[in-house]
């Protein structure tokens, strides 16, 4: 029987980077009797979309009609030993979606992978995120939201439903057997770069040798400036870029390249006064996973709350979100001049038609002498 793997998450656990060698490498893995179904890199985002009818940022993306039913189809059509479906939206996913997930898959054997990584990387980290998405919530605010003992408000509520992995396989595995739950730890820092990727090859029987391992960044961190830098901007912005122009422009292009590149300012981390409460929360989880006996892959101490330096803030000196702001304008400033490179006689030049007389005349007079001659030639034509 051809086993279905769904890998449901949890976001930023390395799902990007997974999904990215499975794209990649999807012709090579179908010779291996592994289906990673779809033509696109992004067929499986559309796919979850379709099956939990979720628009992202207001806006209903059209490739989503009728993506699940596609993914299911070829996944019911394949006859090799297994298939593989992978999005961090179907962590969230509630008891009628899953339903509807199992069913469409026909006889197949489901499993259920949950990817986890330690609450002391991933908090900074799931923040950073809804901010490039579009949120507005400040980090001390949404910090005092989660460590809450009724969890209250959506970023809380989005957190917990994705990041409480054993609520997120206790949920799962009242439809699939707890022997066909699978977690797998994300490796700490400093580990080979292609340990994940192994980790994922063991639960679904595949060997890891032999693909393409090596993709671009992606998900880019920021720092604590550069973050409350972006979040400022969405309040400033409001809702006026639909959420495509926005993602391109804003997450995509001036948050993942532009300020990712800057290197200067605090890391965001979980402050020292809320560590205790992480190492308990951390330790609660691993308890709870214990308890089950789900099936891990990794070690469950990397689970272990990982933090920086000690003297770590909850909110960035406002000096450091000023001088993220002066990097952000002074690369804008600059690729802008490369892009269209504007000297003085051209300025003159795009408004003389509309300009005549005396203000032409003292506008020429405020101009050095070649820009003066370069502008009569071009007159003179």
């Amino acid at each position: 029987m051809t086993r279905v793997y769904l890998h449901v998450g949890a976001p930023k656990t390395g799902t990007t980077y997974l999904q990215e060698v499975l794209f990649r490498n999807r012709g090579r893995l179908a010779e291996h009797g592994l289906l990673y179904p779809g033509d696109s890199s992004t067929a499986h985002y559309s796919a979850v979309l379709d099956l939990r009818g979720l628009s992202f940022g207001g806006y209903d993306d059209p490739d989503a009609d009728g993506a699940w039913e596609a993914l299911a189809r070829a996944a019911r059509g394949w006859r090799g030993d297994a298939v593989l479906i992978s999005h961090e939206l179907l962590a969230g996913a509630d008891e009628e979606t899953i339903t509807t997930a199992l069913s469409s898959l026909g006889d197949h054997e489901v499993h259920v992978v949950v990817t986890v990584r330690d609450l002391g990387r991933q908090v900074p980290a799931v923040w950073q995120e809804m901010v490039k998405n579009r949120q507005t919530v400040d980090y001390p605010t949404y910090l005092k939201h989660l460590t809450r003992a009724r969890r209250r408000g959506r970023p809380a509520k989005v957190f917990w439903r994705q990041q409480d992995v054993v609520a997120v396989l206790e949920h799962w595995s009242a439809f699939v057997p707890a022997h066909r739950m699978h977690l797998i730890t994300v490796p700490p820092a400093g580990s080979s770069p292609t340990l994940l990727w192994e980790r994922l090859c063991q639960v679904v029987g595949i060997a890891p040798d032999g693909y393409d391992t090596v993709v671009p960044r992606t998900n880019a961190s920021l720092g604590m400036a550069e973050a409350e830098l972006v979040r400022r901007i969405n309040l400033t912005l409001e809702d006026r870029l639909p959420w495509p122009e926005f993602a391109s422009t804003v997450k995509f292009w001036f948050a993942e390249q532009l300020l990712s590149s800057r290197r200067e300012s605090t890391r965001t981390q979980v402050p020292d006064r809320l560590r205790p409460w992480f190492d308990d929360a951390a330790a609660t989880m691993v308890a709870g996973i214990r308890s089950h006996g789900y099936d891990v892959v990794g070690d469950l101490a990397d689970l272990r709350p990982v933090y920086g330096p000690p003297g770590a803030a909850d909110a960035p000196d406002p000096s450091e979100v000023v001088d993220a702001a002066a990097y952000a304008l002074a690369e804008l400033l600059a690729e802008r001049a490369l892009e269209r490179p504007v000297g003085a006689a051209r300025v003159v030049q795009d408004f003389s038609a509309r300009w005549r007389g005396a203000r032409r005349r003292r506008l020429l007079r405020l101009l050095p002498e070649p820009a003066k001659r370069r502008l009569r030639g071009t007159g003179r034509r």
